[in-house]
C-alpha cells in the first residue's frame, strides 16, 4: 500500500450520545472515485457542523427575545441573529447543492 493511500486522519468525538465522525482520508486518493467520496464525506461534515451552529444561534436569539423586556434594541438584536442562522443554513444548503451537481455532472 502506498503511503497516500494509508488512514491519515480519525478522530472520533461523542457529544451527548451522539457520535460525530469527521472525514477520514482513507480512500484511494489516487482513483477520481475516492476523491469524490472524500469531497462528499467533507461537505457533509461541514453541513451538519454549521446546522449544529444554527440551532446554537436560535436558541441564543431565543433568549434575546425573552429577556429584552421590550426593549427595541434587545429585539432588533435577537431579529438579526435569527435571521442570520437562517440565511447560513441557506447559503449552506445550496452551495452544497451546486457543489454535488457539478461534481456528479462533470466528473462522473
Amino acid at each position: 500500500m502506498k503511503k497516500w493511500e494509508q488512514k491519515i486522519l480519525y478522530l472520533p468525538i461523542t457529544v451527548g450520545g451522539i457520535n460525530i465522525d469527521f472525514p477520514t482520508f482513507n480512500r484511494k486518493l489516487g482513483t477520481i472515485e475516492g476523491v469524490l467520496i472524500l469531497v462528499k464525506e467533507i461537505l457533509s461534515f461541514f453541513i451538519g457542523f454549521s446546522v449544529v451552529v444554527a440551532v446554537v444561534l436560535s436558541i441564543y436569539s431565543g433568549i434575546l427575545f425573552i429577556t429584552s423586556s421590550g426593549d427595541p434594541e434587545n429585539i432588533q438584536k435577537a431579529t438579526k441573529a435569527l435571521t442570520a442562522a437562517i440565511i447560513g443554513l441557506l447559503i449552506v444548503f445550496l452551495s452544497r447543492l451546486i457543489v454535488v451537481f457539478l461534481l456528479n455532472q462533470f466528473l462522473l
